[in-house]
């Protein structure tokens, strides 16, 4: 794994090590696109994918300290393959709840209920979030990768390299 140079993140300049955006979606279609618009916000940072909020919680942690943005969908459905239920987002905010905040989280469903409680578990444990509704066409693309790199970008005085 290559490291890369993080200005504005941690505070820190010059810091070499590398780097991560964590994402819950269980929709090929959308993993696409977040792959094409995480190579926009940074080339160099991995993007990371889980269709299961069982997974997630397993596999996630060791990536955590070195995470620059989660994104998080609420309702998953189980894919041919899978075994069991893929659980959902709000387990995973419950999960990050119990975790001393490393990122901001971006929350991607259109399910708005479950969205508040998933905001609640992220607010209520001090996590900078946000919430993106995925309508229309190229909402990754657009109101998704805006509210990325604002977040990214906020509380800095280093623009990020954006393309």
């Amino acid at each position: 794994m290559k490291g890369l140079l993080v200005p504005g993140i941690t505070g820190e300049r010059d810091v070499a090590r590398p780097r991560w955006l964590l994402f819950l979606e269980d929709d090929e279609e959308r993993t696409a696109a977040f792959r094409q618009a995480a190579a926009r916000i940074w080339p160099e940072v991995e993007p990371r994918f889980w269709r299961s909020a069982h997974r997630f919680v397993a596999e996630a942690g060791e990536f955590l300290p070195d995470s620059v943005l989660i994104s998080l969908d609420h309702d998953l459905n189980q894919q041919p393959g899978d075994a069991g239920d893929p659980g959902d987002g709000l387990q995973v905010a419950i999960w990050l709840a119990g975790r001393a905040p490393t990122c901001p989280v971006i929350v991607h469903s259109s399910n708005h209920l479950r969205v508040e409680s998933m905001i609640n578990e992220l607010r209520f444990a001090q996590w900078t979030w946000d919430r993106v509704g995925p309508f229309g066409n190229g909402w990754i693309g657009g109101v998704w990768l805006s509210c990325a790199r604002k977040l990214l970008s906020a509380g800095t005085d280093d623009p990020l390299p954006f393309s």
